[in-house]
């Protein structure tokens, strides 16, 4: 007997429903609509992240201090998170907002004494205090990876206001681009300047940029740097040790206000200082 093979003309309500849900298609061109919405919210952006750093605004360079802070510590989501909102917060105040709670927070505050008056002011120049000469550009001779060192380090001076952090900026004094070879931490002047490590004073000068300066080689290949000082209290050939006050902060040289720039230089290339320093 011969068997032959039909189809069954009857289609089952499954089959009907998956036929339904197949011809609901995507709409024609949604994905190419996608890609320019895109396309021009990252040119939005671009266009007044360019505007900002053109204007010289003060919110730019608070973007970059903000870019500069993530990038050289380690963060959790919920801290990023946290960071990326005040940043946004700052960019959306309007100037007439700020002026509003300024009004509000001096009606509630008592006046200010004119002797008071007097120390803020030169409290906030004191920890503003920024400077040095900067590199055109960052030679074969500078590292931005981390890195740990097996020996302890002492923190040069008793201050955790960064004011300049090590890597690419406008140099507040030029208002010119370049490569900051160090860190600037603000501080009173006068505050104690001590030596990170062990050492030989290889020079204890002074420059038009630099100010007073000294310069400690130790072992291991490690030279530190300690510019803009008020005052030098060692002298070049003196053995010095981990700790001992060689110098007092300071604002000579090319500087905004008193601060200490340090640099930590290993076997002749740049290190950032932040990676071993407790800021």
């Amino acid at each position: 007997m011969d068997y032959e093979v039909r189809e069954y003309g009857q289609e089952y309500p499954h089959r009907r429903r998956a036929q339904a849900e197949n011809e609901k298609e995507i709409p024609p061109y949604y994905m190419d609509k996608v890609i320019l919405t895109q396309f021009a919210v990252v040119a939005i952006l671009l266009i007044v992240i360019f505007a900002l750093s053109r204007s010289g605004s003060g919110k730019f360079a608070s973007l970059k201090d903000f870019y500069n802070s993530v990038m050289q510590k380690d963060m959790t989501a919920s801290e990023v998170f946290g960071e990326v909102k005040s940043v946004f917060e700052f960019l959306t105040d309007s100037p007439l907002k700020n002026a509003e709670k300024s009004d509000e927070e001096n009606s509630k505050e008592e006046p200010a004494t004119e002797a008071s008056a007097e120390q803020t002011t030169a409290t906030d120049e004191k920890m503003n205090g920024a400077g040095g000469e900067d590199l055109i550009y960052p030679k074969d001779n500078t590292s931005f990876s981390p890195f740990y060192l097996s020996m302890p380090i002492v923190k040069p001076v008793a201050s955790n206001r960064m004011t300049s952090p090590f890597g690419y900026r406008i140099n507040p004094v030029t208002d010119e681009y370049g490569f900051h070879s160090g860190l600037d931490m603000a501080a009173p002047t006068g505050t104690p300047i001590k030596a990170a490590f062990d050492g030989v004073v290889d020079k204890a000068a002074s420059s038009p940029a630099r100010g007073n300066y000294i310069m400690i080689n130790s072992s291991g290949g490690i030279k530190t740097v300690y510019c803009h000082c008020s005052e030098l209290l060692v002298t070049e050939g003196q053995q010095v040790t981990a700790g001992e006050i060689i110098a007092k902060v300071g604002s000579t040289g090319q500087a905004t206000g008193p601060h200490l720039h340090f640099e930590l230089r290993i076997n002749g290339i740049y290190y950032n200082p932040i990676w071993v320093i407790d800021i």
